[in-house]
């Protein structure tokens, strides 16, 4: 940020307002937002925008006096777009329950069905390679095993590749008109699938597609956050991926419908599978043309009373709702801070796991099934994962802070489902089929449970966005090797493959409690730092979820208004009131 546009301010408990007559705002509709914030200017030193300094202690002592409590630097640009909505609001009455109620229905009739559908699409045309795998793409193409399992991986290289541009352009663009931009592109490239002969252009296909789908997830996983509560994003996450159980389903059928078509035909088998599929992308991205928000403050379906709900209801979140400025400091932080990396890790080490995913048609025919059988067998998966990622959605509500657990009983079966495709013979196919159920009845749930803590423990935008980036890079890197160790040589029992996925449950149950004890600590310490500044009867300012800016009403009065420390875009380590989630 250059000088000329940074003021620096400093909150001194001396200069709060002392009473509600000092805290009397005009609405939104007459507020004037300067390009500053917070309440006393500061002397020269502090060079971050919108940041506490860098060189303060974390214990209260070493602050320059008992009435400061924390800097803060910026312009009023570098600040949440929730800002505007909700300065003139923090002293309003506590929230009607019931009108929150009302809203969040209203949100979930609004956005919930959209994120379902494009899920939906995007798992079905995600893993169309492998429901066209017995279909007649693999002769067509003169593919060998070696070649298949590279087009899933220029999937996810196109995906790896274009992770951070994708990243950047959601901070700097308008993430629905973003998200809707690349679905359309994604169609297109779905859609040239059916006139490929040959591996070159197949691979060419498969990378731009990935590239497309690379702001899919994390676009996504940031809406939610925008528009719901903590407690309701793991709810939220968790139903729209249920519906990656219901595209296995929607797959199965399409699969046994195509099947039907001449082999020889044109179109054939699987080239009429990629045509129905293009298809069905091109619907949801028309929906998402029309329907699909940016944030709540541009909701069309949203009131302006509605929005001001909206931002308050969600501030308990304590990351914001949307900055636009890009902020150096914040991108170095989430490189330094160790979760960051534990989640890549964990990322990384789960995704290996996916390989099945993209082997599943040859995986269950090796088990004696016929191509026809094949293409019903793995409707139930589907099935199987939609219960499954329920089960996990009901614990998350009746247990909000217990992710971590609920990760782990997760991943339980799965890794007994690895043991029996390991150990039974291999003569019981049954027994395999019911190994592949139960891998797809809870795996989704412990990643979901992952995803949805990766959103709600990261505050600041920039922040949020480099570690959603570097989560997605571990995402990618594990798809991309994940289907290179399921080899010809190894079936039909698969041995090393399976003990590979086995071991990688066994490590992400170890990561999870490492994150948990992790956030656990920070949130003890940050406890123990406020019994410390009670004691000694310091300021506890720099505790509060709130602060202070500068406004100008419609007569050029400066007004001192209250705000939410979230509308600030602080990070989680600046903001000593934020706690994470467990």
């Amino acid at each position: 940020m250059k000088s000329s546009e940074r003021h620096k301010y400093t909150l001194l408990q001396s200069e709060l307002p002392q009473s509600e007559e000092d805290l009397c705002l005009p609405g939104p509709s007459s507020l004037v937002m300067e390009d500053c914030y917070a309440v006393n200017e500061l002397p020269q030193g502090n060079e971050r925008g919108n940041s506490i300094d860098d060189e303060k202690k974390s214990s209260l002592g070493d602050q320059a006096g008992p009435e400061s409590t924390e800097y803060i630097t910026g312009s009023i640009r570098d600040l949440d777009v929730g800002l505007t909505l909700a300065v003139g609001h923090v002293n309003d009455s506590a929230l009607d329950p019931a009108a929150c109620g009302r809203l969040r229905r209203k949100l979930d009739w609004h956005i919930l069905p959209l994120l379902c559908a494009v899920y939906t699409v995007q798992f079905i045309d995600k893993n169309s390679l492998a429901s066209s795998s017995i279909l007649g793409i693999i002769e067509d193409n003169h593919l060998s095993t070696d070649q298949f399992n590279n087009l899933n991986s220029a999937f996810y290289l196109g995906y790896l590749i274009f992770e951070w541009p994708q990243n950047w352009a959601l901070q700097r663009m308008p993430v629905g008109k973003w998200i809707t931009f690349n679905l359309f592109v994604w169609c297109c490239f779905l859609g040239l699938h059916p006139i490929c002969h040959n591996y070159g252009g197949l691979f060419t296909l498969r990378f731009l597609l990935g590239a497309s789908e690379g702001c899919m997830t994390t676009g996504l996983m940031l809406v939610i956050s925008m528009f719901y509560t903590r407690t309701e994003i793991g709810e939220r996450i968790g139903w729209t991926y249920q519906f990656n159980g219901l595209a296995q389903i929607i797959s199965g059928f399409i699969s046994f419908a195509a099947f039907h078509a001449s082999p020889t035909g044109h179109p054939n088998q699987w080239q009429w599978m990629m045509i129905s599929l293009t298809i069905m992308t091109f619907i949801v991205f028309l929906l998402f043309v029309f329907f699909f928000p940016d944030n709540p403050t541009t909701a069309y379906f949203l009131s302006e009373e509605e929005k001001v709900i909206a931002v308050k209801r969600v501030q308990e979140n304590q990351s914001g709702i949307e900055t636009k400025r890009w902020k150096k400091y914040q991108f170095i932080e989430a490189l330094k801070d160790i979760k960051t990396w534990l989640y890549f890790f964990w990322a990384a080490i789960a995704l290996l796991q996916s390989g099945i995913g993209v082997q599943y048609s040859i995986v269950i025919k090796s088990f004696g099934f016929t191509t026809l059988q094949t293409t019903l067998l793995n409707i139930p998966s589907g099935a199987a994962q939609m219960i499954g990622i329920m089960m996990g959605c009901y614990a998350l509500r009746r247990f909000p802070n217990s992710r971590a657990w609920i990760g782990i009983i997760s991943f339980i079966p799965p890794a007994i489902a690895c043991f029996m495709e390991l150990f039974v013979p291999f003569s019981n196919r049954v027994a395999h089929l019911v190994g592949i159920y139960l891998i797809n009845f809870s795996g989704s749930a412990g990643f979901i449970m992952i995803l949805s803590w990766v959103t709600s423990t990261v505050s600041g935008h920039t922040k949020k966005m480099t570690t959603n980036a570097i989560f997605f890079v571990g995402y990618a890197l594990g798809q991309l090797l994940c289907t290179q160790f399921w080899k010809q040589q190894y079936r039909p029992h698969n041995i090393l493959p399976w003990s590979i996925t086995l071991a990688t449950y066994f490590i992400d149950m170890i990561l999870i409690l490492v994150i948990r004890q992790v956030l656990s600590s920070e949130n003890k310490r940050r406890d123990e730092l406020k019994a410390q500044a009670i004691a000694s009867g310091a300021s506890l300012a720099e505790f509060d979820d709130f602060a202070y800016v500068d406004t100008v009403d419609a007569k050029g009065n400066v007004i001192k208004a209250r705000v939410e420390k979230a509308m600030l875009d602080l990070t989680d380590k600046e903001n000593l009131a934020f706690r994470y989630v467990l």
